[in-house]
């Protein structure tokens, strides 16, 4: 009897273990020590993830805003030439647990016994006027180092969404002829901004014959009542609100 109970026991610590270091997975409700603690290795992920930051603030909504988590994990990659090898989860708080409503995670393999990342991530909360958001960047490996930039807000029925920028790569100050490579935004004093190189079809990818493209966005938008649902929605773009060129020599 005495053995059965002792089996019970490590039976439920090992229950307990394994859902402990069990991955983050959208949708699961945890608390916050769960969230900011090591990911531990597991056989989808042999390397352990450290805990690189953990940041809580609130996000506009309407009626009111939602405070919600971000936290960064980070496993030190061993090949040489790779990215950081991350997961970011963001987690919405309510009355002191936190859902998960989203999780970024690095495309990482082994290779050849190395562990090896093509992106990793990198995000903030930003305040544009009045209005705050979560500002998460994807920095993909490769020739340009390409980045996705994704501006997250929410709905007042806890529906994470990202803002839309409007599309510059049919700019009226473009010629049929003329593309735009190499693009990047940039986030500072409350705006967003974006340069890119002007290119004619032929040229190779270090240099623009035609000069660069900027251009500097505001927000519009708001967040709208949905009547049928009773909620709030936001409706938010990034337009351009002025751009420019620079003419190549």
């Amino acid at each position: 009897m005495r053995r059965l109970a002792l089996l019970c026991a490590l039976l439920a610590l090992t229950l307990a273990a394994h859902q402990t270091n069990a991955a983050q997975e959208e949708g699961d409700v945890v608390s916050r020590s769960e969230l900011v603690r090591e990911l531990p290795a597991s056989a989808d992920h042999p390397v352990p993830r450290i805990v690189m930051a953990a940041q809580e603030q609130e996000i506009s909504c309407r009626p009111e805003p939602k405070r919600v988590l971000a936290v960064h994990y980070r496993a030190k990659p061993t090949a040489k030439f790779s990215m950081n090898d991350d997961q970011v989860v963001i987690a919405l708080e309510k009355e002191g647990q936190y859902k998960i409503l989203k999780a970024f995670e690095s495309e990482a393999a082994i290779v050849e016994g190395l562990l090896y990342s093509d992106n990793d991530f990198d995000q903030d909360f930003i305040t544009i006027g009045d209005l705050h958001f979560l500002y998460v960047r994807d920095n993909i490996s490769g020739s340009g180092g390409i980045v996705m930039h994704d501006v997250y807000t929410m709905s007042s029925d806890d529906q994470l969404s990202s803002i839309p920028f409007e599309n510059v790569s049919k700019s009226k100050l473009l010629k049929a002829s003329e593309e735009l490579r190499n693009g990047r935004y940039m986030f500072k004093n409350q705006h967003f901004s974006f340069e890119a190189g002007v290119y004619k079809p032929q040229d190779p990818e270090c240099c623009p014959s035609n000069g660069a493209y900027h251009a500097l966005f505001k927000l519009e938008g708001d967040f709208k009542p949905v009547p049928q649902t009773k909620t709030f929605r936001p409706d938010f773009k990034f337009v351009v609100a002025k751009e420019w060129r620079d003419e190549g020599s």
